[in-house]
């Protein structure tokens, strides 16, 4: 086991610029965080995401405000959806669920076969809802997300914590731009305390399951997504690249917790460890 303990954090609703499937999706042009920054009066001050490497992910087409930083303390990269559709839940099922010997298996279902702690948390949509042996708490703010979180950074026990906000989704079906601008900036305040909070053989995966460009009328949007891992343990970071699917998230914990290599998805794991 390289982590004791790995923390999820899905900021579901913040994209990051058109997939290039983006014109079956009617999302050409989308690009939730480039056009809350532009049309946020002033500079979008993210110091947090900032240092972890958000700006990185974007050197091509720099985020107004948040430019790459030389040295990012985490390993930065974006995630691009495989899925053939693109509801709210697809994302999700996408990077939890992996084909197994007979059937498609749940990240979440397998590790607390094994005896691990599942923490689950968020909004809950009917996938969620129904992991029956994980403990899961549904939440409605970010700041009781961010609560319980907390509360799980205090707790010893190996495992999983998979934390969604929900209040990027709900911006971004009510097409607010000063709330998408907002809950950033309130992430961005917790996730200090977060990074301080975590152990040494932590791990903190900062990512999205869907898009939702607060600026486009249809809901999600088709584009890419954050990748962000961070642990107090890896002092040398580098891009992660694209990655082809959501599923590599599944994939990283599951190996990380002994479970078999998965065909869906490739693990981080050996990136994040050489």
């Amino acid at each position: 086991m390289a982590f004791h303990r790995i923390f999820v954090l899905d900021l579901a609703g913040v994209g990051m610029g058109e997939a290039p499937d983006a014109n079956r999706f009617q999302s050409v042009g989308a690009d939730t965080i480039g056009h809350v920054a532009q049309q946020w009066p002033g500079d979008l001050s993210l110091p947090t995401l900032q240092q972890l490497g958000f700006g990185n992910i974007r050197i091509t087409n720099p985020i107004p405000g948040i430019p790459p930083v030389e040295q990012p303390t985490g390993y930065f990269g974006r995630l691009h959806m495989a899925a053939q559709d693109n509801r709210r839940a697809t994302g999700l099922r996408e990077m939890w669920d992996y084909t197994g010997p007979i059937r498609t298996e749940s990240v979440f279902t397998t590790l607390t076969a094994a005896g691990y702690s599942v923490t689950l948390a968020g909004p809950f949509l009917s996938y969620l809802a129904t992991q029956t042996p994980a403990e899961r708490f549904q939440v409605g703010t970010n700041q009781a997300a961010f609560q319980l979180l907390y509360d799980r950074l205090n707790a010893p026990v190996s495992g999983l914590t998979y934390v969604v906000l929900p209040e990027f989704r709900f911006a971004g079906e009510h097409q607010d731009l000063e709330a998408s601008a907002q809950a950033l900036q309130m992430t961005d305040q917790h996730l200090a305390q977060v990074i301080h909070d975590l152990g040494a053989n932590d791990l903190l995966i900062l990512t999205a399951t869907h898009a939702a460009d607060p600026t486009f009328g249809p809901t999600p949007t088709r584009e890419y997504l954050p990748l962000l891992v961070y642990s107090p343990s890896r002092q040398a970071s580098h891009a992660l690249g694209i990655r082809r699917t959501l599923a590599d998230v599944g994939a990283t914990v599951l190996e990380n917790y002994g479970g078999a290599p998965t065909t869906t998805g490739h693990s981080l794991l050996n990136e994040l460890t050489q």
